[in-house]
C-alpha cells in the first residue's frame, strides 16, 4: 500500500539520485541540428564543490569536441555549470532536484588552455596519504580545514585520466586554492540558452535503479534531456 510517507522516501531518494548524477555531470554534450547534426563534445575536466557551512553543491565541467572522423569544423570548447541546494530540495522532496544548469563558450581559449595545463601539471602531486589495508573500518590522517570546501575533481588528457577528491584540506597542502580554481573557471564562462542541448548519462535518470544501478548483459546508456 501506498503511502504519503512512502512517497515522500520515494522522491527523496530520487531527489538525491538524480541530484548528484547532475552534479556529477554528463559524460557528452550533444548540440542541436542547427548548429551541428554530426558531432558531440565530451568532459575534459570537471570540478565539484560542496561549500563549507551550507549544503550548496556546484560543478563546473569542460567540454571539447570529440566526434570521431572530424577534420574539420570542429565545435568550440564549451563549459556547464550545475548548482544544487541540497538541503532546501531535501525538506520538500519532489521526484526531480531543483538543480540548476548552465551551459556556455569559453570567452578566452588561450587564458583556459593556460589555467587547464597549469593545474593539469599539479594533478600527479596532490596529497594523498598512505593507509595501508583497512580492517577496521579506519582511515589515513590528513590535515582538515573545515573553512576550505569539499572538492573533486577529474581530468583526461585522451590516454590518461585521474580522479581526485579530498576531505577539506588547506589549499597549501593541495598546492592551489579550490576557491581560486573555482573563481578562474567561472570567469571563462559565457552562458548560452540550452534550447536543443542535449546531455548524454551512461544511465537514464528517468528510470529507477535496478540492483544499485548495476548495468546488466544488453544494458545501453540512453540520451537524456532532463526537465
Amino acid at each position: 500500500m501506498t503511502t504519503p510517507t512512502n512517497i515522500t522516501n520515494l522522491n527523496r531518494r530520487k531527489c538525491l539520485r538524480v541530484g548528484q548524477a547532475m552534479i556529477d555531470g554528463p559524460s557528452a554534450l550533444f548540440p542541436p541540428p542547427s548548429i551541428d547534426d554530426y558531432g558531440w563534445l565530451e568532459a575534459e575536466f570537471y570540478l565539484s564543490i560542496k561549500w563549507p557551512g551550507s549544503h550548496q553543491y556546484e560543478s563546473l565541467q569542460v567540454f571539447c569536441d570529440d566526434s570521431m572522423n572530424r577534420d574539420e569544423n570542429f565545435l568550440p570548447p564549451m563549459m556547464r555549470r550545475c548548482v544544487w541546494h541540497r538541503e532546501a530540495d531535501l525538506s520538500k522532496p519532489g521526484p526531480w532536484p531543483r538543480a540548476t544548469v548552465e551551459i556556455g563558450y569559453i570567452r578566452d581559449h588561450a587564458r583556459m588552455d593556460a589555467l587547464l595545463r597549469q593545474i593539469q601539471g599539479k594533478l600527479a602531486c596532490l596529497p594523498f596519504a598512505s593507509l595501508g589495508l583497512s580492517l577496521q573500518r579506519d582511515s589515513a590522517k590528513v590535515e582538515e580545514d573545515r573553512s576550505e570546501p569539499t572538492c573533486r575533481i577529474r581530468a583526461r588528457n585522451g590516454v590518461q585520466s585521474i580522479d581526485y577528491w579530498s576531505v577539506q584540506v588547506p589549499a597549501a597542502t593541495l598546492g592551489f586554492s579550490y576557491r581560486q580554481l573555482h573563481a578562474e573557471l567561472l570567469a571563462e564562462f559565457d552562458p548560452i540558452s540550452p534550447e536543443g542541448w542535449r546531455e548524454h548519462y551512461d544511465r537514464d535518470l528517468r528510470a529507477e535503479p535496478q540492483s544499485g544501478w548495476k548495468c546488466e548483459p544488453g544494458f545501453r546508456p540512453a540520451d537524456t534531456s532532463l526537465p
